[in-house]
């Protein structure tokens, strides 16, 4: 898989920091003992085993461990079930600000702040983020639709999109029909991405989306094979938090650029802001190793530190390749892991009152 690559100069942009995380850049400070000698740290992870976000977690533990000075240990402790309130809780509400309890995050834990599930208590804000891995998602569609380019979405007619649920990562394509005024409506119900694409190839659906590894991996040969025609990408965020092409995808428009295309100018309304705001967690962010805020600048240094060293480590970078989707492993200070002004407080937006009335 072709390695992305993401300029290192300066944060990302400034989306995680609109959660109003104060992320400063953190120092190391290198004690006689390494702060992490003997100790072992426990690892919240919110979902089932052999989920995504487990694997994800302890694919890049062994490295990480390796990089850390004083060599700890990592225990895993999976919370599932709940939507990953539960576990999310566990962590908001036990973990000291010692670096010895992490969390493990996904998209599915930053939708329910961002939905007002009241049980969803947790704040991003008191929270640092320690190593972030973004992701990107396609869209397709069958020819079958009479769509033979992205141009073409403004007038077809019944397409059908096959999803999970309305209140997981199928919300930004549910989003992006909206924003687009496209005629399609959604079948929720799926068990996985992967059955979505078979309907889709069965004929069952006519428009699909898929993240970027799966993409390439299982769509791209239909495109290939003229099975299917590719539409747009959600996109990524540039170092001032803008919407910008995915570097997986570099050839495809995002979905505010096909706005612009079909209807002449830029975005905007309420769809627009919706998608800006849920966007950036479900893909540019999607999984995140946390620690409390106040723990200390050796325990967020070693952790930068190593995400410095394993992004030159080509052993790692080849066999976490699959895990990482060829995304890069960022520092949490790299990117302005920002999770948006409007995660804790989304009853002020307009776009995410709209998310919820669906959900």
């Amino acid at each position: 898989m072709r390695r992305i690559h993401f300029k290192a100069g300066r944060p990302i942009g400034r989306w995680l920091a609109a959660i109003g995380l104060p992320f400063a850049l953190a120092t190391p400070v290198w004690a006689a003992t390494p702060y992490y000698e003997g100790k072992t740290i426990e690892t919240i992870i919110p979902f089932p085993v052999a989920g995504g976000s487990d694997i994800w977690i302890r694919t890049i533990a062994p490295y990480l461990d390796k990089r850390i000075p004083g060599v700890p240990k990592f225990n895993f402790r999976n919370i599932a079930g709940g939507r990953g309130i539960p576990g999310m809780m566990e962590f908001a509400v036990k973990a000291k600000p010692d670096g010895l309890m992490l969390l493990v995050s996904s998209a599915t834990n930053y939708f329910p702040v961002l939905l007002g599930d009241k049980a969803a208590k947790y704040d991003f804000r008191q929270w640092k983020p320690l190593l972030v891995n973004p992701v990107g998602g396609v869209m397709y569609a069958s020819p079958a639709a009479g769509i033979k380019r992205v141009e073409d979405i403004a007038k077809a007619k019944n397409l059908i999109y096959g999803g999970i649920s309305a209140i997981g990562l199928d919300l930004i394509p549910l989003i992006s029909f909206e924003l687009l005024e496209m005629d399609a409506r959604g079948v929720l119900g799926f068990r996985g991405r992967g059955e979505a694409r078979i309907a889709f190839e069965r004929g069952e659906t006519n428009i699909d989306y898929q993240t970027t590894p799966a993409y390439n991996a299982t769509v791209v040969p239909l495109i290939q094979e003229g099975k299917a025609i590719p539409l747009m990408s959600f996109g990524q965020l540039d170092d001032s938090g803008n919407i910008v092409r995915d570097p997986a995808v570099p050839d495809l428009p995002t979905v505010p650029e096909v706005y612009e295309k079909i209807k002449g100018k830029k975005p905007s309304g309420r769809f627009w802001e919706t998608y800006k705001v849920f966007m950036p967690s479900a893909f540019a962010v999607q999984k995140i190793l946390w620690v409390k805020a106040e723990a200390p600048a050796e325990v967020l240094g070693v952790f930068y530190a190593a995400a410095d060293q394993l992004g030159k480590d080509k052993d790692f970078l080849t066999k976490t390749d699959k895990v990482l989707g060829g995304y890069p492993l960022l520092r949490g200070d790299r990117p302005s892991i920002k999770l948006s002004k409007s995660m804790p407080t989304p009853n002020a937006s307009s776009g995410s009152g709209w998310a919820r009335s669906i959900a």
